[in-house]
């Protein structure tokens, strides 16, 4: 079961797309994917998307907590899809707050 995971500072106003780029920006088989995500402060806002599937749409929030730990399973776990082999995941982060912000993401992919 592949997990990927990072953290990463957000200007204010920028936006941060965590798996553009990466092995599984596609999903390499059929799975079941987990996604967790906070940050350090409000006013970020997400959209989640996995194939064809909209999980958020462009404007949920993204929840806040602290970050001295990933995001705990199941609590920080708040969208769980199937996917589909070569199904794009694409999840796009918003910083609206007037300061930098800290994003901590965790990715678990189990195939099916």
């Amino acid at each position: 079961m592949p997990t990927i995971s990072g953290r990463q500072s957000i200007l204010t106003g920028a936006t941060f797309q965590p798996f553009v780029g990466s092995q599984y920006e596609f999903a390499p088989f059929d799975a079941e994917i987990k996604l967790g995500l906070k940050c350090d402060k409000n006013l970020v806002t997400c959209s989640v998307f996995s194939g064809p599937d909209i999980l958020a749409e462009p404007g949920s929030f993204v929840p806040v907590g602290t970050l001295d730990e990933p995001p705990k399973v199941p609590d920080d776990y708040h969208w769980v899809d199937d996917v589909a082999k070569g199904d794009r995941l694409k999840v796009t982060v918003t910083n609206a707050n007037a300061a930098t912000t800290v994003l901590y993401w965790v990715l678990s992919i189990t195939p099916l």
